[in-house]
């Protein structure tokens, strides 16, 4: 584990938390992708099992305005009841066919006596600077059959309409905007009227079946969160291999260096020493704290004699003194230099 000691350090203990908190950023993300995606595969489920599927009639079609189940978004319902296009609304800035337009709503009174909303369909915008519809087709007088599907209202939002227009499919604003007791957990989007008008909004295309991205998106975070682990264990991996090299090479070179240096950092060698420093500097490019190895520091050389140069000066005059009077040159220190 010595190997791996340099995890413990204030770098590394940082490298991973680091990679902690960006695994947790990505599992959240993750999860929230996989959240989306479940909601649209259960939508997808709801279209699918629901948009054909034989419609409600009479009590159980009127009871879901007021207390809509959300599996039952999409399904048909058959209504008998009369139209109350003197409370008729427009949803402004609705898209349709690659055009803006607007969603006629208007209250239908049921055969039971109860009041719901229902979405007649959409009409485009008109040529008119001020953008409103060139008409809106009115409701068939009299009784009146309609098929249409269940839809749960729209949340409310801050933008404000002209006069006659909403901008969003609020119910309960609908409720107070009408002053009518009527169903506020869902609304029905018609797609046929018997008797049929001569003209009559266009009816909303069928949606489509369409998961998304969000499942590849989910699983690429969640591989996000792993690979931010797998590359802090790569790097700790790549660092303990470059130290065990740096380990090597510097066993290596102190091995060379000592051909040329002794222990000391005297120079030893039998050529000149510039030579070898020289080749020292050429590996400018190692590491820091290789250089001190590649550039060895070169022996000092002296400028001033010390106490012991000056004690070897003062016996050899003194021994060629002696020899000149003697003929023979008498040593006054011992062969291994002085003490």
């Amino acid at each position: 584990m010595s190997t791996y000691r340099f995890l413990l350090s204030g770098k590394w203990l940082g490298f991973f938390l680091l990679a902690c908190a960006a695994a947790v950023v990505s599992v959240y993300l993750g999860s929230w992708q996989m959240d989306r995606n479940d909601h649209l595969v259960g939508e997808n489920t709801k279209i699918e099992q629901n948009y054909r599927a034989e419609p409600l009639t009479g009590a159980a079609a009127v009871d879901q305005f007021a207390a809509h189940d959300p599996l039952l978004t999409w399904r048909p319902v058959q209504l008998t009841g009369q139209y109350l296009p003197e409370d008729q609304v427009l949803v402004r800035n609705r898209p349709q066919d690659g055009r803006v337009g607007y969603e006629v709503l208007v209250p239908f009174h049921t055969g039971t006596g109860q009041v719901i909303v229902l979405d007649r369909g959409w009409i485009p915008t008109g040529a008119s600077a001020d953008g409103m519809p060139d008409e809106v087709p009115a409701p068939p007088a009299g009784t009146v059959t309609v098929s249409a599907r269940l839809q749960p209202g729209e949340p409310a939002v801050s933008r404000g309409a002209p006069a006659g227009q909403i901008a969003t499919i609020e119910l309960e604003e609908l409720r107070e905007r009408w002053d009518r007791p009527i169903g506020t957990e869902a609304y029905g989007e018609v797609f046929a009227e018997d008797p049929a008008p001569a003209v009559a909004p266009a009816p909303a295309p069928e949606p489509e079946i369409d998961s998304g991205p969000h499942l590849s998106y989910s699983l690429q975070w969640y591989a996000f969160a792993a690979l931010f682990f797998v590359a802090y264990g790569y790097a700790a991996r790549q660092q303990a291999r470059n130290d065990a090299w740096d380990r090597q090479y510097a066993a290596e070179m102190e091995r060379h260096l000592s051909q040329f240096y002794d222990e000391d950092g005297n120079y030893i060698g039998e050529g000149d020493e510039e030579l070898v420093i020289r080749q020292m500097e050429m590996a400018d490019d190692m590491p820091a704290h290789l250089k001190s190895l590649m550039r060895p520091k070169p022996q000092r050389r002296r400028t001033h004699s010390t106490w012991e140069d000056e004690e070897d000066a003062i016996l050899d005059s003194l021994e060629a003194a002696a020899a000149d009077r003697s003929g023979s040159r008498i040593p006054l220190r011992p062969a291994d230099g002085p003490h």
